[in-house]
């Protein structure tokens, strides 16, 4: 399990979350605003408190795309923009971004004590997108 991983995974137990997480309340605890807005490029873009989504998603992966807009202000400091134009390292930091959601919007030992067996079940359980479940747990759970 990577660090950004086990950031995510603090957040939902400190915040006592089970079962699909409510993106809206997660944001709102931590004093973050987030707006829909009509990205054709962007999936999301996080600037200080407030976060920006594009409004073209299903709730599933509207979820994902805020937890991970959220992973970005727990894990990098600094221009984004900034960052991914001049550097390397924003591939990096996109991965973080994905670890960290999936941390903070899934928990595999509750997916287990559901009795989900397969991946679908799983995202269902959480509301996130089956494929990123995948992503996530190639070997854990069934296709």
């Amino acid at each position: 399990m990577s660090r950004a991983t086990k950031l995510g995974a603090e957040l939902r137990r400190e915040l006592g979350l089970h079962g699909q997480v409510d993106a809206q309340a997660v944001t709102d605890h931590l004093g973050l605003v987030v707006k829909r807005s009509r990205f054709l490029v962007f999936e999301e873009m996080r600037l200080e408190n407030f976060i920006a989504v594009a409004d073209r998603f299903e709730p599933e992966w509207s979820r994902w795309v805020v937890a991970h807009a959220v992973g970005h202000g727990f894990l990098h400091v600094g221009n984004q923009f900034w960052i991914q134009r001049h550097t390397d390292l924003d591939h990096g930091f996109e991965r973080e971004a994905e670890d960290f959601a999936f941390g903070l919007l899934v928990d595999p030992r509750e997916a287990a004590a559901e009795g989900c067996l397969y991946s679908w079940e799983v995202a269902e359980h959480f509301g996130v997108p089956d494929e990123m479940v995948l992503a996530y747990t190639p070997f854990a759970f069934k296709g």
